[in-house]
């Protein structure tokens, strides 16, 4: 009988020393969840930022369209050769157009669009091309400089009848 007594004795020492959790396997299930966490979050935030950036391109392709149906309305013969500027802006759901002659309204999330015609030398393909510049941000502080770091360009070509 002494002997079982021995037994149970050490099998509660032993069993004593695996009940309950060390520190450091305390700090490694932290450092395991705030790792998962942190890149859960990482993961949201470049999903936002590339929905973002092709929401811009979505709409700078529209922009683009836009213009260029409107020109396809005219006869090419009627199209004179020039070159213009207007700063798109979006607001709510819709936008409001900006020409040149008011300038640059300077404003973060701003679209430039730039459409160019132009004719060959025996005036008998026209050239029309429509820029469309996105993603504005001010290259300081001071709000004087901005740059757009994306643009979409499409060009046709048509012969003048």
């Amino acid at each position: 009988m002494k002997d079982k007594n021995k037994t149970k004795h050490r099998n509660k020492k032993k069993n004593g020393m695996n009940k309950g959790t060390s520190i450091i396997e305390a700090l490694i299930s932290v450092a395991i969840i705030g790792f998962v966490v942190i890149s859960i979050l990482a993961a949201i935030s470049q999903q936002q930022a590339t929905t973002k950036q092709t929401t811009d391109k979505n709409m700078a392709v529209l922009l683009a369209e836009l213009r260029m149906e409107e020109l396809f309305k005219f006869p090419s013969r009627q199209l004179a050769i020039e070159e213009y500027i207007d700063y798109i802006i979006f607001k709510g759901h819709g936008f409001e157009v900006y020409d040149e002659s008011l300038g640059d309204p300077r404003v973060e999330k701003q679209f430039r669009r730039t459409t160019k015609i132009t004719k060959d030398l025996l005036q008998q393909v026209a050239t029309i091309r429509v820029e469309v510049e996105y993603g504005a941000v001010f290259m300081d502080s001071a709000g004087s400089q901005l740059r757009y770091p994306s643009k979409i360009v499409l060009t046709s070509r048509r012969t003048i009848k």
